[in-house]
């Protein structure tokens, strides 16, 4: 049986769901101290407040020579900052070079190197995590993140497979990360290409690849058309990036948005779009966001590339073992798409699902709030799959 430190515990932190999540997010994967944020939370009404916040904190924390906790509060920073903010790529390059002192010692021990992997005129960053020395490794397994995903933000996730005796390869591809951040390599939703880049640099076959988020589209659609990966793990559904956004919406909403985008009426999508972002800051974020990583420029053009990151009519091309993992109170992935996409695996090798409940403080999306559980499923299965 497989242990971990992650906490556990789901808590109400903030009255607006996308804040409260973030947050829990934040104290039980990302690295934050639980009471820190708590007493952060009750000062955060807006976007401007969660960055005086976390600043605040982060420079608390690097005074303190709090390593781990710095860094926490420096990429919560600048997750929430707007795409030109001064402050948010000083906050970025602070977050990435504490993190480089708080694991010294794995690089000096030789457990992490970091790696590039050329990439279509650019590259990929890598942190390649060995198992320790008095283990033998029980095979490779290559983990990437999603939409707004940190490579920094998931090594204690990675490191915790490599101590489980799985070489891991944790990369940022590209809209990810440094890579759109200091590269501008935008997001691709042909994620194989990516996935390829790194598999033909270590020169690596029979591989279990990890998508987290988002990557749970990224990685099925790798697999799809790689098969070096012999095992995916979805970790978090994504069948339809779209409609996930979308069943936010009220339901005249929904019917105007995709009407509005089947006429080519981006104006009107666009100027309605713009009226919801000024009313809710989570949803101005996320669309700036959005525009950011995939490098356009309006709502309406950032819905259109949102379309393409469905797994729809790649599904029935997987081949390999596949687990899927879903929350029943996940507030971003409404549970009938867990339905669809196993549905839609008509050609997989073998299929496993598990949906985490509230009782396991795992309902959340990712499982923010048991991450060890997720982490003990994800092993479990791995390990059995490789020795069949």
């Amino acid at each position: 049986m497989h242990s971990f430190n992650f906490p556990i515990g789901v808590h109400s932190l903030h009255s607006n769901t996308g804040f409260d999540f973030q947050l829990n997010r934040l104290a039980g994967l990302g690295g934050g101290d639980l009471d820190e944020i708590r007493e952060a939370a009750q000062q955060i009404g807006d976007l401007n407040d969660w960055k005086r916040e976390f600043l605040a904190l982060g420079e608390r924390a690097m005074a303190e020579k709090r390593l781990q906790h710095a860094a926490a509060y420096l990429r919560a920073a600048e997750f929430n900052m707007v795409p030109g903010d001064p402050d948010k790529a000083k906050a970025y390059e602070q977050q990435a070079s504490l993190f480089e002192d708080l694991y010294a010692d794995d690089v000096a021990t030789g457990r992490l190197r970091k790696e590039q992997v050329i990439y279509e005129g650019g590259h990929l960053p890598v942190w390649n995590i060995a198992v320790p020395d008095d283990q033998a490794s029980k095979g490779i397994i290559i983990v990437h993140g999603g939409f707004d995903s940190y490579g920094e933000e998931l090594y204690p996730f990675a490191r915790a497979l490599a101590d489980a005796g799985y070489e891991t390869v944790l990369f940022e591809g590209p809209g990810q990360g440094s890579v759109i951040r200091q590269q501008g390599i935008h997001f691709t939703a042909e994620w194989e290409r990516p996935v390829k880049a790194v598999l033909n640099h270590f020169d690596f076959d029979d591989v279990t690849l990890v998508g987290i988020s988002l990557g749970g589209y990224l990685a099925t659609r790798a697999a799809a058309f790689e098969p070096r990966v012999r095992r995916v793990v979805a970790f978090g559904v994504m069948w339809d990036f779209f409609e996930v956004v979308s069943s936010k919406l009220p339901i005249v909403a929904r019917v105007l948005q995709r009407t509005l985008l089947a006429l080519g009426a981006k104006s009107l999508l666009d100027k309605g779009i713009r009226r919801r972002m000024e009313d809710d800051p989570l949803i101005k974020w996320a669309i700036e966001h959005g525009c950011y990583v995939f490098g356009v420029e309006s709502p309406s053009e950032y819905f259109s590339e949102m379309r393409h990151f469905t797994t729809r009519d790649i599904s029935s091309k997987v081949n390999q073992d596949f687990l899927l993992l879903a929350g029943n109170g996940d507030h971003y992935v409404p549970i009938e798409h867990y339905h669809k996409q196993a549905r839609a695996l008509t050609n997989v090798r073998s299929f496993t699902g598990r949906i985490f409940t509230a009782q396991e403080s795992a309902q959340s999306h990712c499982q923010v709030g048991n991450v060890g559980l997720a982490l003990r499923v994800i092993l479990d299965w791995v390990d059995e799959r490789s020795s069949s």
